[in-house]
C-alpha cells in the first residue's frame, strides 16, 4: 500500500478519498491488504502517535509488513538505478521501499503514482486509478 492512498483516506482528500476508500474494500475482497512500516513510518512524520496509525489500518482491515533485507537490498539497487539515471535525490526513497517490499512479497501494490514503480519495478503490479478506468 503506497502512503498516497492512506493519506488520502486520514485526511479526507476531497478528490481522492473516495476512490482510495473504494480501492483498498476491492483489494480486501481479493486477499489480505498491509501497510509496509515504511508506509507507517510515513504517516508517522505527518503526524500520530504509533498507536493511532496501526488504530487506523487496522480500522481499513489491513496489518502490516516488515521490512526484509532482500527488500531492503532491492531498494537500495532501484535508488542506484535512480541516480545513475540522472536522479538527484541523495536519500533513499521511501518509494523505493515500498516498491521493493511489495515486488518481494509477490503482492500488488495500490498506488496513484505509479511512475516510480513501473520504472524500477516493471514486474510489479499496480493498482492505480488508470487501471481501474481502463
Amino acid at each position: 500500500m503506497d502512503t498516497n492512498i492512506l493519506v488520502d483516506i486520514r485526511e479526507r482528500d476531497p478528490l481522492w478519498q473516495d476512490w482510495s476508500l473504494g480501492a483498498v474494500a476491492d483489494a480486501r475482497l481479493a486477499g489480505p491488504v498491509a501497510a509496509s512500516v515504511v508506509t507507517i513510518g510515513e504517516l508517522g512524520s505527518r503526524q500520530g502517535s504509533l498507536e493511532e496509525l496501526l488504530a487506523f489500518t487496522a480500522a481499513l482491515g489491513m496489518g502490516t509488513t516488515p521490512l526484509s533485507a532482500e527488500a531492503a537490498h532491492r531498494a537500495g539497487a532501484a535508488q542506484r538505478a535512480y541516480r545513475v539515471a540522472g536522479g538527484k535525490r541523495e536519500k533513499l526513497l521511501a518509494d523505493f521501499l515500498i516498491g521493493a517490499a511489495a515486488e518481494v512479497a509477490g503482492a500488488a501494490l495500490l498506488t496513484r503514482d505509479p511512475h516510480p514503480y513501473r520504472t524500477y519495478f516493471p514486474e510489479l503490479t499496480l493498482i492505480t486509478p488508470e487501471t481501474e478506468n481502463g
